[in-house]
Order: structure tokens, then sequence, then C-alpha cells
């Protein structure tokens, strides 16, 4: 069945210039949500249940930690130096492999709380090079554009 579109969605269609998007978060698989902008991540399917945990909220460095996987997650292995440099030593933070681990740890955990499985984040090794890799296909991203651009 077709579906017809009034003249203000064409128009605003129209002038959706797509360089003026930007980034709101991401969708997980069909029903998490990554919300940059509180640091929160959203089991949307669950919020209705009261006996199971249907937000978290994320620390700064592990939301950082995160997004930059979600971000890269089209790269084969994000390596440990790379994510320790743009993570961490960017932002003025002491870095080290035990930091990483245990932050990742913790990043995991709450993810699984979400429903999300532990596979999603994998530590992988490749070509002598130690990292992590997540599988573009379960990710998403959500764009806007600022109405005064429209």
């Amino acid at each position: 069945m077709a579906r017809f579109r009034s003249r203000l969605e064409i128009r605003m269609e129209a002038k959706m210039d797509w360089k003026s998007a930007k980034i709101y978060g991401y969708m997980i698989e069909p029903d998490i949500q990554v919300n940059i902008a509180q640091n929160r991540v959203i089991n949307i399917t669950q919020l209705s249940n009261e006996k199971s945990r249907s937000v978290i909220k994320l620390r700064k460095t592990m939301m950082r930690l995160f997004l930059y996987l979600l971000e890269h997650a089209d790269s084969n292995v994000i390596a440990n130096e790379e994510i320790l440099t743009n993570v961490w030593d960017k932002y003025g933070l002491s870095s080290s492999s035990q930091r990483l681990w245990q932050v990742m740890h913790c990043l995991r955990n709450k993810l699984s709380m979400l429903g999300i499985s532990d596979d999603f984040i994998t530590r992988t090794e490749k070509d002598h090079v130690r990292g992590f890799c997540i599988n573009k296909e379960r990710v998403k991203p959500i764009y806007y554009f600022d109405a005064k651009n429209l």
C-alpha cells in the first residue's frame, strides 16, 4: 500500500542536508538505544517492566569508551593502544592496559544487565594487534537535524 506524503514532508525532506546531520545515539539490534546526551543505554522493550533493569547510566570515561567502540564498529580490530590514546590520554587521564580491562569488564557487565549478549564486544587479536571488535551489523546510528538548518 502506497503512503502519501504531505507537502510539508516533501519540503522538509528536500531541505535535509545530510552534511548537517548530527549523531544523537545508536540502536543496538532492535531494542537497545544509546543516548549520548544523557550517557544512558536503554532497553526500550523493558521500559514498562518494573522488575527488569531497563536503563543504565554510564560514567564519562565508560561512555567515551563505548562510543569509541560504536563509532569504529566498521573496523576489524580496534587496537588497545588506539583506545587508550583516544579514550584516556586525549582527555588528560592516565591510561593503562589494566584500566582498559577494568572499565571494559564493567561496561560489558552493565550491557549484559540490559540483555546485550556477551559476544557484542569481543576481545580479538589479528596480525599481532590486540584489541576489541563490535559487529557493525548490530549497530545503527541515529541522526538528528537542527530545526534552524531546515
